[in-house]
């Protein structure tokens, strides 16, 4: 998901680029008052100078606050235009898993002769697409009683 933004004033924007060896090198980009830029929500996600492991799919990270990079998530857009319905989303969220949690087990379903810690690794694995995605695996739901 991409976020189209029209720049109001002149403005500089910082960046960072980096290498593949990971050497770091700084630079300002004069953008003009009139100019469309686009935010690449997928890429702040796993930028390395935000996130801690950003390449690796770590639910915990919007658990634990922790992260230097917790701030950089874009996915609601920010500032003044920022999504209207997101503190809404966010509260739904919490509801739904709260239920969830409540109302019954859930427990992973391994395949065929697969072992814990073979199920483990199977479902922390993760895929690139738009952003860091774990891969389809059975979840068994058994109602409380």
């Amino acid at each position: 998901m991409t976020i189209a933004k029209l720049v109001s004033e002149d403005t500089i924007i910082p960046y960072t680029t980096w290498t593949e060896e990971g050497v770091a090198s700084h630079h300002e980009h004069f953008i003009k008052a009139g100019s469309h830029v686009i935010i690449d929500s997928p890429a702040c996600s796993v930028n390395p100078f935000a996130w801690t492991d950003s390449q690796e799919f770590n639910p915990m990270r919007w658990i634990e606050k922790s992260d230097p990079g917790l701030n950089d998530f874009t996915g609601f857009s920010s500032g003044v235009r920022a999504c209207i319905g997101k503190r809404m989303a966010e509260v739904e969220m919490i509801t739904v898993i709260g239920i969830m949690c409540k109302e019954y087990k859930m427990s992973h379903v391994p395949q065929e002769g697969e072992g814990r810690e073979a199920m483990e690794k199977r479902v922390l694995q993760r895929r690139e697409e738009l952003n860091l995605q774990p891969p389809k695996f059975g979840l068994k739901l058994e109602k409380r009683v």
